[in-house]
């Protein structure tokens, strides 16, 4: 009997011996499932729209009568101009004498996929003759003539223009004829005088769309762009809350301040404030575009949005007392994609933020003081996230990189070059990039007279270097101090 038990269980083990080594080569399968979902997109919709203008054609099979205008006979208009494809002026008129006339028929058109506000904007060049000239605006729905015609004086031209916003689904169109004429009472103080004045047709986004959350509100404060030729209508489009186009070089006494979303477009044009030390501030969200110099700082109020989007000649050359060319304030957003910034006074940075994001792409930064403290070219002091991408900083005696020293923050810099490549007779070098939260830096050239990268703590102070990460990073060491630093340290009190 124990000789038969002995025999199972040997059988019994090595059956389950096999079973484990079976098992080692073996796959559990359990119940799966998966649903696979592609092609998930967004993409942007289009604001556009098409301008066209129509001359008075007295063979013109469709037909107007308005009561006072031209003697109260039908008229009609010809075929349609584009004024992109053909931007001949609207109004060419010669030899006019006191009691003509004569009427164009304008039409615009949302040829986008987005809700439009359409207005008139008319920058007037010339008023010798707006004395004897009277107008009006007559709209046209369902091929008749809507409203009364009235002889208004030319003066009012603009107000009335701007007074008159259409709104436009997408693919609608709106037409109205423009009659104007001299008045039959004016007098030979007149003659050989003239009128001019250049026409913009402005469209911005209508709080039409609603958002994933059901609101139609969030374009609300989307404004028009105008374009502007001087001082004066420069700071009337910012303080109506357009956005501009300088289309002359312009110069301004004071601050220039958007109040509300605008984009600024300098157009190859020089804007310069307060000879250099003035600013072009925002307190809500403002893109600057295109090429062009800015003579003066960029400023981002508490809580704005700041961003830069240059053209291949952009630069700020700023003589603000504070010494920056950027400067952004608590709760900011800055983005910087190109361009070239250079302050001429000592202070804090030339980009300066104690804002929440800063983001640097393929931009250089000159400080361009000779200054042993208190500058630096890029500061970041309280950002949650720090990205410099391909950025040039010549700090000079300066620091080039002040990130985060007195609090944490989270810092990537991507390629670029930073250098600090001076020192002053009887003083220490600065470092080149200085941290105080978390550094990743990849690719990038440090050229150093001091340290290359420095944790920096005032307190407490550090015994290590932490928090940095760091690949293919070259260190050029500049002159005989440099040999008395690290390519990496702590701060040692």
């Amino acid at each position: 009997m124990k000789t038969v038990t002995k025999h199972s269980l040997w059988a019994s083990g090595l059956s389950l011996l096999l079973c484990a080594a079976l098992l080692l080569g073996t796959t559990f399968a359990w119940f799966t499932d998966s649903v696979t979902n592609t092609g998930n997109t967004i993409t942007a919709g289009t604001l556009g729209i098409k301008a066209t203008v129509a001359e008075v054609d007295k063979n013109a099979a469709v037909t107007y009568t308005v009561p006072g205008l031209n003697g109260g006979a039908p008229f009609g208009f010809g075929t349609p101009r584009d004024l992109e494809q053909d931007p001949a002026p609207i109004l060419s008129e010669n030899n006019w004498e006191p009691g003509v006339s004569d009427a164009k028929l304008l039409t615009v058109t949302n040829d986008g996929n987005l809700a439009a506000n359409i207005r008139l904007n008319f920058n007037i060049e010339n008023k010798e003759l707006e004395g004897a000239l009277w107008f009006d605006f007559l709209r046209v729905e369902n091929g008749a003539v809507t409203g009364s015609f009235v002889k208004r004086p030319m003066s009012e031209l603009n107000t009335l223009a701007q007074n008159m916003e259409i709104p436009l689904a997408d693919g609608e169109s709106v037409s109205f004829i423009l009659a104007y004429g001299m008045y039959e009472e004016a007098d030979n103080t007149y003659q050989g005088k003239s009128y001019s004045a250049g026409v913009e047709i402005l469209a911005s986004q209508a709080p039409s769309e609603a958002d994933g959350f059901g609101n139609t509100h969030y374009d609300d404060q989307a404004g028009y762009l105008v374009g502007v030729s001087s001082a004066e209508e420069l700071a009337k489009a910012a303080a109506d809350g357009n956005s501009v186009r300088l289309d002359e070089d312009i110069v301004l006494t004071g601050t220039l301040e958007f109040g509300q979303t605008a984009t600024l477009q300098m157009n190859g044009h020089t804007l310069t404030v307060n000879n250099g030390a003035g600013s072009v501030k925002t307190t809500g969200s403002l893109t600057v575009e295109g090429n062009g110099l800015l003579k003066g700082a960029l400023v981002a109020d508490t809580g704005a949005t700041l961003v830069v989007n240059a053209g291949d000649d952009f630069k700020v050359e700023s003589g603000l007392v504070t010494g920056a060319a950027v400067s952004a304030g608590l709760n900011t957003t800055v983005e910087i994609n190109g361009g070239t910034y250079t302050s001429d006074k000592k202070g804090a940075g030339v980009i300066n933020s104690t804002g929440s994001y800063v983001t640097v792409r393929n931009a250089t930064v000159n400080v361009g003081v000779d200054s042993v403290s208190q500058s630096a070219g890029i500061v970041a002091a309280n950002a949650k996230e720090t990205l410099l991408e391909n950025v040039t900083v010549n700090g000079k005696y300066s620091i080039a990189v002040k990130l985060n020293t007195a609090m944490s923050g989270n810092a990537t810099i991507i390629g670029g070059t930073f250098t600090t490549d001076h020192v002053a007779e009887g003083w220490d070098p600065n470092d080149t990039i200085r941290y105080g939260g978390t550094l990743t830096i990849s690719g990038a050239t440090i050229n150093r007279v001091g340290t290359g990268i420095m944790y920096y703590k005032s307190y407490p102070l550090p015994t290590q270097v932490v928090g940095l990460t760091q690949e293919n990073v070259t260190f050029n060491p500049i002159g005989e101090t440099a040999a008395q630093y690290q390519d990496v340290d702590y701060y040692h009190y």
